[in-house]
């Protein structure tokens, strides 16, 4: 099911950056993910933080109007113990230029896997990230993303209720195609 839907995924945007003068911008970088988990039976509130990555591709459809698909990823160690947790998003992104730097917010929905190996717990169920940030452009392909925030929400309830906590991401941002992003 997650093959379709990034294959599906990538024919869309494929086409839609095509469609867009073949304006578009890749990003990979640094994410640090706050996930809050809740005992099983009311116990109490444990933040794991999920050191990893975070990669996008984002195409321009519309002037301040593109489409983002975003992987995030991250790995935590808890009670002498790895766990794991990987993304797969897309949306809707707004944005505006001012001078160097590109503001913007987003939307993306789809589905987020927490993986631990007590147990072999393993289990995906939706996503859903809010939020936005900058990019500062030291030319016209090349920048960096000064920071991403996000809320983050998902429904994996392996190790308790639904969870809602943040991501934060920053690192490089490469634009491509005729006339810039």
């Amino acid at each position: 099911m997650k093959t379709r839907l990034l294959r599906g995924l990538f024919v869309v945007l494929t086409c839609v950056a095509s469609d867009a003068q073949d304006r578009f911008q890749v990003f990979g970088g640094y994410s640090l993910i706050g996930y809050s988990v809740t005992g099983r039976y009311s116990g109490p509130t444990t933040l794991f933080k999920f050191n990893g990555w975070d990669a996008s591709f984002t195409a321009k459809v519309a002037p301040h109007v593109a489409l983002e698909a975003d992987f995030p990823g991250g790995l935590t160690s808890y009670f002498q113990t790895q766990s794991k947790t990987f993304a797969y998003m897309a949306g809707p992104r707004l944005f505006v230029n001012r001078d160097k730097a590109t503001i913007y917010g987003h939307v993306l929905v789809g589905g987020m896997t927490f993986s631990a190996p007590i147990g072999g717990v393993a289990s995906t169920s939706f996503a859903l990230a809010v939020g936005g940030g900058t990019d500062y452009w030291f030319g016209r392909r090349l920048g960096i993303q000064l920071i991403e925030a996000d809320y983050l929400h998902n429904n994996n309830t392996v190790l308790g209720p639904s969870h809602a906590d943040f991501r934060i991401s920053t690192g490089v941002v490469f634009r491509f195609g005729r006339g810039g992003y």
